[in-house]
C-alpha cells in the first residue's frame, strides 16, 4: 500500500448514504461496494473531496473533536487508521475513480457450460393447488419416458451440469422416480434437489426413499400454512397432515429438507408461524415464494396479492423468529451472499440461458422452471434437436443473454442495482405482461417486488454492521474511528455462490424457485480438502519448515508426514513451563506435541480443529507422545476458529500455523483469540500474506483456497486486523517468500502480539513514562506520543502496559512517589552511561 503523506490527496466514488441505528452506510453503487462506519468515520468521509490533502483532513478532523480528548498525534492516528482501512476496502482511492463504462453482461460472460439443469418431470400431480404456475392436476402430462430423460441427463452432464432439480407436477407420482434419482445421484454422482409436496412417502415409495444417498439428494417441501385451516383451502382437504407427516419422515431419515411456502393474500398473516413449524418438522431452512402473476394464482387471487408493506413486515418477522429458532431463512441468507459478496462483482439478471435451463414434461426446453410450458418462451423441442443447439442458438436464449440490468426498467441510477441484479426475471416478465395487456412480457420489465429487495438489502447491511458493532472490543483501548463492516468481510469467497462462466467481475442470479441449498459455507471445502490430506500426506501443501530434531524427536512419523504449516510458531513463541497453550487449526497435532514438551507436566495444551480426519490422526498419536514424554497434557477439541471452544481468559499463548487464511471471517477469529487469552497473554501466529489483495479469479479457486493462498490477507490488513481486535505490541518475527501465482507474490510471516485489557479507563495518579530510545519518538496504539527521554504523564492502564513485554525494554515507568532519577543505559562498546531525562 502506498505511503500516506500530508500532501496526499484522496478521492471517493459517488456514494449513496443512509443512517440507521447510529450506523452510517456508504454505498458505491457503480462498483458495487459498501461500508458501515461510526459517526466519526462518516465525518472523515465528508472531509474527502478530491481537493483536501491528508494533512488538512487530519487538522479539520481534530478541530471537530472535543479538545480535551484529541491532540494532533491522536488525530493523525485516527485519520490514518481509518483511511488505510477504507483504502483496503476500495471505498477511498489515491486517484479519481474513473471506471470503464459497463456495457452489459453479454460483453463479459460466455455460455461455455451448464452448471445446473431443471427437469419438469411430469405435469401430473396428486394435488390441484390454487396457485400452481403450470396448473398441474391428477390428469396432467405424465412426462417423457425413462430412457428419454436419461438421455437428456447424459447430454447435459457432458455440458457441465452437476446440480439437478426435479419439479412438476409432483415428481414422486412417476413410477420410475427412484430409478431417475439413482441415475443422477449414483451414476452421475451429482446433487439432486426435488421440489415435492411429500404426501406420497408411504409404503413402497418410503422403503425406496430410505435407500437413497443423503449426501446428494435434498428435498424442498411445499406447504402453504401452519394449520389445516390455512393450508388446506389452498392445497386441498387433508393435505396439511399428509405434507407435515411426509416432511417429518424425510427429516427423520436424515435428508436435508427445506420448507417452502407461497405467500398469498389469504395466508400472509399466518406465515410468521412457519419457522416454528419448520423446526418441529426437522427442516433446516424456510423459503418464502413471492406469488407469480401466472397460472391459477392470476385467476383465483387477482387483487389479493400481498402489498409491499405486508411483505416487508413478514420478511422481518420471519427473519427474527427463524434466528431465535435456529432456522435458516434463505430469502435473507441468499440475498446476504450478494450483499456481502466480493466487492466489485456486478450481478446482472438471472442465470437462465447462461448456465441453467429447464426441460418441460413435453420435451421442450425453456429458460427456467417458472417459464416452463409458457409457449412464447419455448426454446424448441429437445427430443428433435440437441440441448446444446437449442441453448446456444435459439432466438429465446439469445434474447435472454442479450438482456442486461443496464436496460432494465425501474433500476436506472439505483445504488443497489448490481446487488439486486435487477430483480427476478420471472416476476418481471409476468408482471409486465399483465400490466401491458398485450400478452407479451419482457424480462426487462419492472419486478413488482424490487422495493422489497432494496429494503431487505438495507436490513442485511444493518444486521451485519450491528453485529460487528456489538462485538467491537471496547476493552482494548483501540479508539480510532472504525469501519464496522465492509462488503465481503466474512463472506463466501470461493466456489459457492456462483461458478464462473466468464469475467469474474460479472455474475448472474440463481432462480428464486429454490435458494436454500445454495446457502453454504467454505468450511465444507476446507474440511474436504484437509480430510483428504489427512488420509494421504501431501508434501506440496504450504511452506517447508525445518524443526530442530530435539523438538520433534518424540513425535510419530504419521504426524510429521501430515504437517501443513508455513512457520514455526512454537519455536518462536517462547513457551514456558506450566503455561496453557492453544493451537488453532491443530491438524495432525505436531505443534501441540512440540508445545507439550515445552510446557512440561504442569502445563496444558489444547488443539482445535474442524476436520474429523485430522482429529483422528492427532488423537491416535496422542498416547504415543504421552508415552515418549512420560506425561499427558494434550487434548484435541473439534471446533471452528470463529467460535473457539475454550473458556474466556484461560490461555497464556495462542498459536496457529497457516490456518487463519482459511477462515471466511478473520475478524471473528482475531476477536475470539483476544477473548480466550489471559490479560497479558500473547499470540504467535504464522500465516500466508500477500503484497496486493488476492483478485477474485484466484479467490474463486477452491484448490488455491485449500493451499492457503486464496484466502490470504495483505500483510497490512493482517496486522491492522489484529490491532483492531485489541492486540498490542505487534511485531513481525519472521518473513520469508513462499511462491508467486499469476503475478501475485505470497509470503509466510510469523507475528506476535499481546493482550492488554483496559480495566480502569483513563485514571491519572501521577505516573509518568520515559521512552529510552533508540528512535527520536514513538507512538503507541492509542495515539500517545513519547519523545525520547521526555517524561510523559500516563494513565494507570498505559503505565501497566509499558511495564510489561514487549515495551518494558524501552520504557521506564515512574510511580507518583518515585523521583525521576538517572537511568543507566548500555552504550556502544558495552560501557554504561548514567543518563537522565534531557541529558542526551
Amino acid at each position: 500500500m502506498f505511503e500516506l503523506t500530508d500532501k496526499t490527496v484522496l478521492h471517493l466514488p459517488s456514494l449513496s448514504r443512509f443512517v440507521r441505528d447510529g450506523i452510517y452506510f456508504s454505498i458505491d453503487g457503480d462498483a458495487p461496494n459498501w461500508i458501515a462506519t461510526d459517526g466519526r468515520g462518516a465525518g472523515i468521509l465528508d472531509l474527502i473531496d478530491g481537493k483536501r490533502p491528508f494533512g488538512e483532513v487530519v487538522r479539520e478532523y481534530a478541530a471537530l473533536q472535543p479538545k480535551q480528548t484529541m491532540d494532533g498525534a491522536k488525530a493523525w492516528l485516527h485519520v490514518h487508521s481509518f483511511i488505510r482501512e477504507a483504502l483496503r476496502h476500495g471505498i477511498i482511492a489515491s486517484v479519481p475513480f474513473q471506471r470503464p463504462r459497463y456495457t452489459g453482461r453479454a460483453d463479459y460472460l460466455k455460455p461455455t457450460r451448464l452448471r445446473e439443469f431443471w427437469f419438469h418431470t411430469n405435469n401430473s400431480c396428486n394435488l390441484t393447488c390454487a396457485h400452481c404456475l403450470v396448473e398441474s392436476h391428477p390428469g396432467g402430462d405424465p412426462g417423457l419416458t425413462t430412457e428419454r430423460l436419461k438421455s437428456v441427463m447424459d447430454e447435459v452432464s457432458e455440458l457441465g451440469a452437476h446440480r439437478f432439480y426435479f419439479t412438476g407436477g409432483e415428481p414422486f407420482v412417476r413410477q420410475d422416480i427412484f430409478e431417475l434419482i439413482e441415475y443422477i445421484t449414483l451414476d452421475k454422482k451429482a446433487e439432486l434437489i426435488i421440489l415435492t409436496n411429500a404426501t406420497l412417502f408411504r409404503g413402497e415409495r418410503l422403503e425406496l426413499l430410505k435407500r437413497q444417498d443423503r449426501g446428494r439428494l435434498k428435498l424442498q417441501v411445499s406447504l402453504d400454512g401452519s394449520t389445516p385451516g390455512i393450508n388446506d383451502p389452498i392445497r386441498g382437504k387433508g393435505t396439511f397432515s399428509l405434507i407435515t407427516e411426509g416432511l417429518k419422515t424425510a427429516s427423520d431419515l436424515g435428508f436435508e429438507t427445506s420448507l417452502t411456502a407461497a405467500v398469498t393474500g389469504t395466508n400472509i398473516g399466518d406465515m410468521v408461524n412457519l419457522p416454528a413449524l419448520a423446526r418441529s418438522l426437522g427442516a433446516k431452512s424456510l423459503h418464502l415464494m413471492w406469488l407469480h402473476r401466472r397460472g391459477r394464482a392470476l385467476d383465483l387471487f387477482k387483487e389479493r396479492f400481498p402489498t409491499h408493506d405486508q411483505l416487508l413486515y413478514l420478511a422481518r418477522e420471519v427473519k427474527k423468529r427463524s434466528d431465535t429458532l435456529g432456522i435458516t431463512f434463505d430469502n435473507y441468507e441468499s440475498l446476504k451472499l450478494r450483499v456481502n459478496g466480493r466487492h466489485g462483482v456486478k450481478f446482472d439478471l438471472g442465470n437462465a440461458c447462461w448456465d441453467s435451463l429447464c426441460l418441460y414434461s413435453d420435451g421442450h426446453l425453456y429458460p427456467s422452471a417458472s417459464f416452463a410450458g409458457y409457449s412464447p418462451l419455448d426454446m424448441g423441442d429437445a427430443t428433435a434437436r440437441s440441448v446444446k443447439a437449442l441453448w446456444l442458438e435459439s432466438p429465446v436464449a439469445r434474447r435472454f443473454r442479450a438482456a442486461s440490468v443496464i436496460n432494465k426498467s425501474g433500476v436506472d441510477g439505483d445504488a443497489y442495482r448490481f446487488i439486486t441484479g435487477g430483480g427476478d426475471i420471472e416476476h418481471s416478465y409476468f408482471s409486465s405482461e399483465s400490466r401491458n395487456g398485450t400478452g407479451a412480457g419482457t424480462i426487462l420489465g419492472e419486478d413488482p417486488y424490487y422495493p422489497l429487495y432494496r429494503e431487505m438489502i438495507q436490513d442485511v447491511m444493518h444486521d451485519l454492521a450491528r453485529k460487528k458493532r456489538g462485538g467491537f472490543n471496547t476493552r482494548s483501548g483501540f479508539s480510532a474511528p472504525v469501519i464496522y463492516h465492509a462488503m465481503g468481510e466474512g463472506g463466501i469467497v470461493c466456489g459457492t455462490e456462483e461458478e464462473r462462466i466468464g469475467d469474474p467481475a460479472v455474475s448472474t442470479l440463481h432462480s428464486n424457485c429454490v435458494l436454500s441449498f445454495d446457502v453454504e459455507k467454505p468450511h465444507k471445502i476446507v474440511q474436504e480438502f484437509y480430510g483428504k490430506a489427512a488420509e494421504k500426506p501431501q508434501a506440496e501443501l504450504c511452506c517447508p519448515v525445518n524443526y530442530e530434531a530435539d523438538e520433534i524427536g518424540h513425535i510419530p512419523a504419521e504426524v510429521l508426514q501430515r504437517f501443513y504449516g508455513c512457520g514455526s510458531p512454537m519455536t518462536l513463541g517462547g513457551v514456558r513451563l506450566g503455561e496453557v497453550v492453544v493451537d488453532l487449526g491443530s491438524g495432525s497435532g505436531i505443534d501441540c506435541f512440540i508445545a507439550a514438551k515445552k510446557t512440561g507436566p504442569e502445563g496444558r495444551v489444547i488443539g482445535v480443529d474442524m476436520t474429523d480426519e485430522m482429529l483422528a490422526v492427532a488423537n491416535r498419536n496422542k498416547r504415543f507422545v504421552a508415552d515418549n514424554l512420560g506425561y499427558d497434557v494434550v487434548e484435541f477439541r473439534k471446533g471452528y476458529l470463529e467460535r473457539i471452544p475454550v473458556e474466556d481468559r484461560s490461555v497464556d499463548l495462542i498459536t496457529s500455523n497457516c490456518v487463519i487464511n482459511l477462515s471466511p471471517d478473520k475478524p471473528a477469529v482475531f476477536a475470539e483469540m483476544w477473548r480466550v487469552l489471559k490479560d497479558r497473554g500473547r499470540i504467535v501466529i504464522s500465516d500466508i500474506v500477500t503484497e496486493e489483495p488476492v483478485p477474485p479469479a484466484l479467490q474463486a479457486d477452491e484448490r488455491l483456497w485449500g493451499e492457503c493462498l486464496s484466502g490470504a490477507l495483505t500483510e497490512d490488513a493482517f496486522l491492522s486486523g489484529l490491532e483492531r481486535a485489541g492486540f498490542y505490541g505487534l511485531e513481525i518475527l519472521k518473513k520469508i517468500y513462499w511462491k508467486e501465482v499469476e503475478g501475485y507474490r505470497f509470503y509466510s510471516v510469523t507475528a506476535r502480539g499481546y493482550k492488554y485489557e483496559k480495566k480502569e479507563g483513563c485514571i491519572y495518579i501521577g505516573q509518568r513514562a520515559i521512552y529510552r530510545g533508540p528512535f527520536t519518538a514513538v507512538m503507541d496504539e492509542e495515539g500517545h506520543l513519547f519523545p525520547r527521554n521526555e517524561s510523559v504523564e500516563v494513565c494507570t492502564d498505559t503505565a501497566s502496559k509499558l511495564s510489561a513485554d514487549p515495551y518494558a525494554a524501552h520504557f521506564t515507568v515512574i510511580e507518583p512517589d518515585q523521583e525521576i532519577i538517572k537511568t543507566e543505559q548500555t552504550v556502544a562498546g558495552g560501557e554504561k552511561n548514567a543518563c537522565g531525562p534531557g541529558c542526551c
